[in-house]
């Protein structure tokens, strides 16, 4: 992210926003002395209340890592000045988030003087913040020799919207996300052909946007301005936008010293998720007026933004592709990674690992798993593909109960620390992995820290052979038996609290389930209470939808089949044709493409 240099401060009496503690902690599971687990609901602002007047802007990724702007004055030179510093690719040790490369950005000037390839980065020094929970850190940091080393202690000032500590998000009467709380715009902002300054945007649960634009000033300094507006449909004025000046880094600071000066307006109208047109009036010299047309560079984890209103699609075509090789399975997993298919394990061929290639249509054998597994789960994460859990069988290993696959050298490592769940699968979602566990609960996995923490359910359904989705930045508990179960039960990461979600129309276990763009997709599966019978319908729900709808059947119903989304397709992989027995694998690869009837 090459635009994300700069940066601009938090000032507590502008945005008038409270200290309200707003963290929760966990209890289960995690590493000793290190309780609070930071999660996507840390996105937001942070200052010191003794040095108001510069801050912090955190933005949680959505694969886990972190951005940070630093908005504050130079160390050396003019008081008048402003100075920001940038990170990205901020990393967790525990409750700690590390900025090992922090950098300080010049060579840009105001308005049409802007050179893009005139931006020059320089490595300031590191930054690390240690959360005590979701309102509360201490932030220490190295700089170089003209800024030195420090510590402080800071509070949150801003929640963003739909993912505060303790929430609630919108949500629909069934449970589902409602579409009012799927329109985020929070995130950073740029000119396409204009990279190295740009807009952080934060919108705050009363229906405010907050705007921090990060430029430089016509004589090439570092400038940044702060401003915030009500949000009227899909227009923002702030008439308010404000330049501050007056004291300096570290030491040095005071707030006191610090001047606001109006810098003048700025007029945003979102055209959709990704584009918004804005004008700027400056009451300040040099500065004049102009028109931007800018284009979405990141968003924040745990929130979405979708444009129009989804319809849940029930049609769609299906059509086979290319048999697996050897040994049929079931009660398999698969995952995709780099635009292939995974298959691992189950009944039938208990280490077998193929690869299908959608390009050549082509599959290809690999590796044997090290610990031959049925009812396992899988999953892709950072480059490698990874299995926990299931049932030992077939011969290898079976000291570790995970293991991680890495393609380019073709070899497996174990991941001893993973859990070991049975047959309910796992669900990737903002960096970190939620295994399903047979009593309904849940286990969150680091792969990068490999460690683990345990969630507990209060809904008390059992689970097993149930499906884990991730889904509009939540993990959905999606049927399984014992006895076979129609229900759904929602975790958000954000609040870290559960809800019930829309029931099915069948009650099923041992079903493929997956996301296809917008919509929630399951098939198959089983219900073996009294009569054994495989379930052979599929159910969908759209983003913002409040109810599954029934979908038509599979093209070969079964049970203990695997769902993975490739190449917009939904992809069912083999499974049993026999409702509550191992045989009678098919060893078929299924593709359903959703269309608009």
């Amino acid at each position: 992210m090459r635009i994300l240099i700069a940066v601009l401060l938090l000032l507590g009496p502008i945005l008038g926003f409270s200290d309200q503690a707003m963290g929760r902690e966990h209890t289960k599971e995690t590493p000793p002395a290190e309780s609070f687990w930071p999660g996507p609901s840390l996105s937001g602002s942070w200052y010191d209340p003794s040095r108001s007047g510069e801050g912090f802007i955190l933005e949680y990724m959505p694969d886990g890592t972190v951005i940070m702007a630093w908005f504050t004055f130079p160390a050396v030179g003019a008081p008048g000045q402003q100075d920001w510093l940038m990170a990205e690719g901020g990393r967790f040790q525990g409750n700690r988030l590390v900025f090992d490369q922090v950098y300080t950005t010049r060579g840009g000037r105001w308005g049409a003087a802007f050179d893009p390839a005139q931006i020059t980065r320089a490595l300031w020094g590191t930054v690390e913040f240690a959360f005590l929970d979701c309102n509360q850190a201490t932030v220490q940091f190295s700089g170089p020799a003209s800024h030195g080393s420090g510590s402080m202690n800071v509070q949150r000032l801003t929640a963003i919207d739909q993912l505060t500590c303790q929430g609630p998000r919108d949500i629909n009467a069934s449970g589902s996300r409602a579409l009012s709380g799927l329109r985020a715009t929070s995130g950073v902002w740029f000119v396409a052909n204009r990279s190295g300054e740009g807009w952080f945007l934060e919108e705050l649960p009363d229906e405010r946007l907050v705007v921090y634009w990060f430029t430089y000033d016509p004589q090439g300094n570092p400038a940044w301005f702060l401003g915030v507006g009500a949000r009227v449909g899909d227009r923002v004025v702030i008439d308010n936008m404000h330049v501050s000046h007056g004291t300096r880094f570290g030491s040095a600071f005071n707030p006191a010293d610090i001047r606001r000066t109006l810098w003048g307006q700025l007029d945003i109208t979102f055209a959709d998720c990704t584009h918004f047109n804005a004008t700027h009036d400056s009451v300040l010299a040099g500065y004049g007026s102009g028109s931007h047309a800018a284009v979405r560079l990141s968003r924040l984890a745990g929130s979405e933004c979708i444009d129009g209103t989804p319809q849940t699609i029930t049609q769609g075509t299906w059509s086979e592709v290319a048999s697996m090789p050897g040994p049929a399975q079931s009660e398999l997993d698969a995952a995709t990674l780099d635009g292939k298919l995974y298959a691992l394990g189950g009944f039938g061929d208990t280490r077998g690992f193929k690869r299908y290639d959608s390009t050549s249509g082509q599959w290809s054998v690999l590796t044997a798993l090290p610990s031959g597994r049925h009812h396992l789960s899988a999953f892709a994460f950072d480059g490698g593909i990874y299995y926990a859990g299931g049932e030992p069988s077939g011969g290898g290993e079976s000291g570790s109960s995970g293991y991680r696959y890495d393609p380019p050298t073709n070899t497996w490592e174990a991941r001893p620390e993973m859990p070991f769940t049975f047959g309910s699968r796992a669900a990737v979602s903002n960096g970190r992995v939620f295994f399903g566990i047979e009593s309904g609960d849940l286990y969150e996995y680091d792969p990068r820290q490999r460690i683990r923490r345990f969630i507990d359910n209060p809904d008390n359904t059992a689970r097993d052979h149930g499906q884990v989705q991730a889904f509009l930045g939540e993990i959905w508990l999606i049927g399984g038996r014992s006895p076979e179960t129609r229900s759904v039960s929602i975790y958000d990461p954000a609040t870290e609290t559960w809800r019930a979600g829309p029931s099915l129309n069948r009650a099923r276990g041992g079903f493929g389930a997956t996301v296809v763009g917008q919509q929630l997709i399951i098939g198959g599966g089983e219900n073996i209470g009294g009569i054994r019978v495989l379930v052979p319908s599929m159910e969908m729900i759209a983003a913002g939808v409040s109810n599954w709808s029934l979908g038509p059947n599979l093209a070969v119903p079964v049970h203990g089949t695997a769902a993975v989304t490739l190449d917009g397709r939904a992809y069912f992989v083999s499974g049993s044709t026999e409702a509550g027995a191992a045989c009678c694998a098919t060893g078929r690869l299924l593709a359903f493409d959703p269309a608009d009837p």
